[in-house]
């Protein structure tokens, strides 16, 4: 059912996603270590002008393409080298995902299934974060998504004299722009949901040969525009490496991400509280839609359960991996309220309940950790087994009573919720537990999320970013970190620096001309040579070193160095050039 789009409702849209996504985007520290790995890939590239090739610590970084750091990469040339800069491109993202899902929503369905999406969007508590942060997954999902739109609208359009070229065409740039932005997962994902909705349409065939040619020769065409370029000018070593590393996301247990089957359901349950117990409640499909809602219903299912299924089985689980079952879960949000408030559906009495419930817990959470953390910390600090965390959790951050405002408002808004349950007002139902979500996940945003940052990692970032505008070297060890480049703003080594003579000494060794082309053993090797000359070498400038106070690999017994501070898990040490 196509319905009129009011143009003032995008206006609003907007200026209620950038109220929601722009204020306090650069009010915390980037979290390691994606946040600070992108944005760290950003800077460098308006460092060395080398805008082709992602890199780290000025070496080459071949896990991610490199769209969405060109994106970072503009708006830090806009805003400045910092967390707004490096998040901006996110917020603006999360304002055309809303915009487009309204749009789908109004042209695609009768009643107000567009305003529940959006609404659901907002009022879920990961897929409103997310547009909060610096990770590449909320621009590589938009990608997809369109992608995967583009193939609805061939089945919906679906006739003997139909032309489907035109939407495999802006199907396969989607994608192609989604490979730019993460990889080829995108045209893994895309082609297994084309497959999946054949399938789910009892084998219906909406395409031939030609289109599915014409899908994979656009895809192909738009991501060879970083792909062949970057081949041509630095060789197929980049390329190659890229291609081991997604293929080993797959396989192996890439970074300690190892998580069980179950991981992600889980996940989606709690982190899209509360759309996620409403779009259970409502998966059924009803006939209160017509043939063309009702088969978008089914495109979206086709889209969430590949994506929860094939990240299940991938051994490398993260939260944010089946962030793209969001869109489909919040859309099913929508049109189970839809349903609900016309009288096809029930709400049953058992979700009505799983929503106080997990509300309840989620709540209780956000008012007892404050509270331990003013009143109890030695208490809970003591029930935390991992001895890093434990010095984190110890430090004196400044937590109050004021802080358990998030949770107790949850309380209120659960409670609004029960009242209008109890009256029988359905929109007044879902329109107060998403509006007063949507207060609850901003609250949290500022109040909370910026203490556990600085319990977490803001010693050793306030540290880093002390030794600015110090000619020094930093050496971490013993931990996995991006936060010293990004936060001392490292340069690149010169030729006559110590540490550039010691790295082409070795790659001269070893007969290569670059880090690229070392094996990890190789780079593994490299590290304890850098590790040690600047604990015994002849430095060139003062050398820092930071650890894990739990794990500090033989520096607290070295009499080169000077131990500087022990601080919330962090230790710190200084050796003066010779």
């Amino acid at each position: 059912m196509n319905q009129q789009v009011n143009p003032f409702h995008y206006l609003w849209i907007t200026l209620a996603g950038a109220l929601l996504f722009l204020p306090g985007l650069g009010s915390v520290h980037l979290f390691d270590w994606d946040e600070i790995n992108f944005a760290e890939s950003a800077r460098e590239m308006l460092v060395t002008g080398n805008y082709s090739q992602v890199q780290v610590n000025f070496q080459p970084f071949w896990e991610k393409p490199p769209l969405f750091i060109w994106m970072q990469a503009l708006s830090m040339k806009i805003f400045g080298v910092n967390e707004f800069a490096a998040r901006f491109p996110n917020a603006v993202f999360g304002i055309l995902t809303l915009c487009v899902i309204y749009r789908i929503g109004r042209t695609t369905f009768k009643g107000h299934l567009a305003h529940w999406w959006v609404l659901g969007y907002l009022g879920s508590i990961t897929p409103h974060f997310y547009f909060k942060t610096g990770l590449i997954d909320p621009v590589f999902n938009f990608f997809i998504f369109m992608g995967i739109y583009e193939f609805y609208k061939v089945i919906m359009l679906n006739s003997p004299s139909y032309n489907a070229n035109r939407h495999f065409l802006l199907a396969g740039v989607y994608t192609g722009i989604a490979i730019l932005c993460k990889g080829p997962v995108a045209l893994l994902v895309s082609l297994l949901v084309l497959f999946a909705m054949v399938f789910a349409k009892r084998m219906t065939w909406f395409f031939n040969f030609r289109d599915l040619l014409i899908y994979l020769f656009t895809t192909a065409l738009v991501s060879c525009i970083w792909f062949i370029p970057e081949s041509i000018k630095n060789g197929p070593y980049f390329i190659v490496e890229f291609l081991e590393y997604q293929l080993g996301l797959f396989s192996q247990n890439v970074a300690g991400h190892e998580q069980p089957f179950f991981y992600h359901p889980v996940v989606l349950l709690i982190g899209c509280f509360p759309i996620s117990i409403i779009a259970i409640a409502g998966w059924k499909k009803n006939e209160f839609y017509s043939y063309n809602e009702n088969l978008f219903r089914t495109t979206m299912q086709c889209l969430f359960w590949v994506v929860l299924i094939l990240f299940s089985i991938v051994r490398t689980k993260i939260v944010h991996y089946s962030s793209l079952c969001w869109l489909p879960l919040t859309f099913m949000g929508a049109y189970a309220i839809e349903s609900f408030n016309s009288g096809v559906f029930r709400f049953r009495w058992y979700y009505k309940m799983s929503v106080i419930v997990l509300g309840a817990l989620i709540a209780t959470a956000l008012i007892l950790f404050p509270i331990w953390m003013t009143y109890y910390r030695s208490w809970f600090v003591s029930l935390i087994a991992d001895d890093f965390s434990k010095a984190n959790f110890s430090a004196d951050i400044g937590w109050g009573l004021g802080d358990i405002l998030p949770g107790t408002f949850l309380l209120l808004v659960l409670a609004i919720y029960a009242y209008n349950l109890f009256r029988g007002r359905p929109i007044m139902t879902f329109g107060s537990l998403l509006l007063g979500n949507i207060i609850v996940i901003s609250l949290t945003a500022l109040m909370l999320v910026p203490k556990i940052e600085q319990h977490t990692q803001g010693a050793a970032v306030e540290f880093f970013k002390a030794r600015r505008n110090e000619q020094c070297y930093i050496f971490h060890t013993g931990y996995k970190s991006y936060a010293p480049y990004f936060y001392a703003q490292i340069q690149p080594l010169k030729a006559n620096d110590g540490m550039y003579r010691l790295n082409k000494d070795y790659f001269d060794k070893k007969q290569v001309r670059s880090f690229l082309q070392l094996s990890e053993e190789e780079r593994a090797e490299l590290d304890d040579l850098q590790k040690d000359w600047l604990i015994r070498g002849n430095i060139d400038r003062p050398a820092y070193f930071i650890a894990k106070t739990n794990d500090r690999e033989g520096l607290d017994t070295c009499k080169t160095l000077l131990q500087l501070w022990d601080k919330n898990g962090f230790v710190t040490y200084k050796r003066m050039e010779n």
